[in-house]
């Protein structure tokens, strides 16, 4: 309530020093007044509300800002102690922030904690206090602030929601599961029980995808989490870690009997037709099971197991449920041995590239030649690609590795295509996942920039399997290629999917015929014609052939007749270091000597 002024003495008074007191105390009650309503008005349009505890931290003062978020009157609260409950009204964190700054008569700054309207609607207000102190310095309370924060409040709820749940089905994603799991070992350990994760990946969801399109593909991820979680239990976890696959928790122990005829249980709702855009669709699931502690007493050892148990279901015609065995677990421990190796590798650069000639059916002229990976293991010697190529592919390592080959098989191109070595090109590998890799092309225009390359000193080579991953964007990425000037090679023609029809479609300049087909050359007549069949179609398409896998003299002599315009293997030469195929570069050898070819 505003104070009245005091009344002033007459304007006559005799005495001049009381009269200018009186005035000067006429201003400053204007001013207090003014100050009072000014601090009224801000209280009553701000979102903020001002309250006062006693010693017993019951309340005394409660502005009227309040009753707008709470829907409380300040009065009935005032006598009353305000009270939190840790998980529930307010966070663990700042639940134990508030009751420590309590305890210790101190200040405490920005603790959100939820509050429910009489009418049910849900706010959440942000807090600060500081302890008030008496002149005698006993404690006599707290004053502080309150704001409502709902809408920043919900909003950050829902970025967590985000990062813990799938957007597209709602199950948790592979962050909480991964949380779940830590928990589920955890309590499995303190309470010397089992429980058992099952991996489930479905069979057929690529072909849904390929047929009805990606809006078909999500609505049955939908479906089949609806699915998965109306089969189990209330208190087992269901989640997707991704793509098709799912993940489930079955906590307490069961016999291996109860976890088959659930496995069974999973795999018979999937069987279970889904309506797709008006038609029936079916598809099968295959199941693996891991169970603590017999098969991993962690998470990422479980989640190996239930993965290489999931596996062998495929393996053995999927749609069926397999456990995970010794031999199983063996080979996850070499797998997650071999990965750790392999990114150890790749920081200290243990990866090498070997050459292997190609020259001219017609000549035997060398007209290029082609880089293949090699890892120079510190303990096992020099592997193949074969020995870890398949698992960097799987686990992404494959992008910085094809990146590392590019850039050292550029830099060798440039060196090797002096005039006093001519070297007319060298092609190097790109892995389906490279390929698919957006940045390819930038990659590509990169390497040749930085190394002053010529486009037509490259060649990349691609396997029927990469381009029909997707084949509309295989049409572009290749015509792009060609825009630079970057040759194309399909390698191991003939053994994928695909048919000669696609030369028609992919913008390749270069076909290489598998060596299964040039191996049986000079014994199969079936060879004999798919070879033959395959050098005609390129030819009519104007496209090159290469022959992979030459190893004897027969076989190059059958290729000249048959017109093929390009061999290797290891009757031409052998895959070598840089510095042995540089000898064979040095001037005026062109074509590769007999004796260099190995018998």
């Amino acid at each position: 309530m505003t104070m009245p002024p005091p009344p002033l003495a007459d304007a006559d008074s005799a005495d001049p020093a009381i009269n200018q007191l009186q005035l000067r105390l006429r201003d400053c009650s204007q001013a207090l007044a003014l100050s009072q309503a000014r601090l009224s008005s801000l209280l009553t349009l701000s979102a903020d509300w001002i309250w006062e505890q006693d010693a017993e931290l019951r309340f005394c003062f409660v502005s009227e800002g309040i009753e707008a978020v709470a829907g409380i009157e300040p009065q009935r609260l005032i006598g009353r102690r305000r009270e939190f409950n840790a998980g529930f009204d307010m966070s663990v964190e700042d639940h134990a922030s508030y009751c420590d700054a309590v305890a210790r008569r101190a200040a405490y700054r920005d603790l959100t904690t939820a509050m429910v309207r009489p009418d049910g609607v849900r706010r959440y207000v942000r807090i600060s206090g500081e302890p008030v102190f008496d002149a005698d310095g006993q404690f006599a309370g707290y004053r502080g602030v309150s704001r409502d924060v709902t809408r920043a409040a919900l909003a950050e709820l829902k970025v967590q929601e985000l990062a813990r749940y799938d957007s597209l089905t709602g199950l948790p994603n592979r962050n909480l599961f991964l949380s779940e799991l830590d928990r589920a070992i955890a309590r499995a350990q303190r309470l010397t029980e089992e429980f058992a994760l099952c991996f489930i990946d479905l069979d057929r969801f690529k072909i849904v995808n390929d047929t009805l399109g990606r809006d078909a593909g999500d609505e049955l991820l939908r479906v089949m989490s609806a699915r998965l979680k109306a089969t189990v239990r209330g208190n087992d976890l269901v989640a997707r870690p991704g793509g098709d696959e799912f993940v489930v928790l079955l906590e307490g122990g069961a016999s291996a009997t109860d976890l088959s005829l659930i496995g069974h249980k999973l795999l018979a709702t999937i069987a279970e037709p889904v309506q797709l855009q008006g038609l029936n669709f079916w598809v099968t699931g295959s199941v693996g099971i891991a169970i603590y502690p017999a098969d991993g007493t962690d998470a990422a050892t479980l989640l190996k197991h239930a993965d290489a148990a999931m596996y062998l279901a495929k393996e053995r015609g999927k749609n069926n449920v397999q456990f995970c065995t010794a031999e199983l677990a063996d080979e996850a421990a070499r797998e997650i041995a071999l990965e750790a190796e392999l990114r150890l590798g790749i920081v200290r650069e243990e990866f090498v590239l070997h050459y292997q000639p190609l020259v001219q059916v017609a000549s035997h002229e060398l007209c290029g030649v082609e880089a293949l990976l090699r890892w120079q293991h510190p303990q096992r010697g020099l592997l193949l690609p074969a020995d870890f190529m398949p698992l960097a592919e799987e686990r992404g390592l494959i992008l910085p590795l094809g990146r590392w080959v590019l850039d050292v098989a550029c830099r060798q191109a440039r060196e090797w295509g002096q005039p006093e070595l001519g070297l007319p090109w060298i092609a190097v590998n790109i892995s389906q996942r490279q390929f698919c890799n957006d940045g390819l092309v930038d990659d590509l225009r990169q390497a040749l920039d930085r190394h002053g390359l010529a486009a037509q000193q490259l060649r990349i080579e691609l396997t029927e399997a990469a381009l029909m991953v997707d084949k509309d964007r295989s049409s572009m990425v290749l015509a792009q290629l060609d825009m630079m000037g970057i040759q194309v090679a399909i390698d191991d023609f003939g053994t994928g999917t695909s048919s000669l029809s696609h030369l028609l479609r992919f913008p390749a300049q270069v076909v290489k015929i598998d060596g299964s087909f040039i191996a049986g050359l000079a014994t199969s007549s079936d060879d004999m014609a798919i070879t033959q069949a395959v050098i005609a179609m390129a030819h009519s398409l104007g496209r090159s052939v290469v022959a992979e896998g030459v190893e004897t003299a027969e076989q190059l002599a059958l290729l000249q007749r048959l017109g093929c315009d390009m061999a290797q293997g290891y009757w031409l030469g052998a895959p070598m270091p840089a510095g042995q195929l540089a000898q064979r570069l040095e001037p005026p050898v062109r074509a590769l000597p007999d004796a260099a070819r190995p018998a």
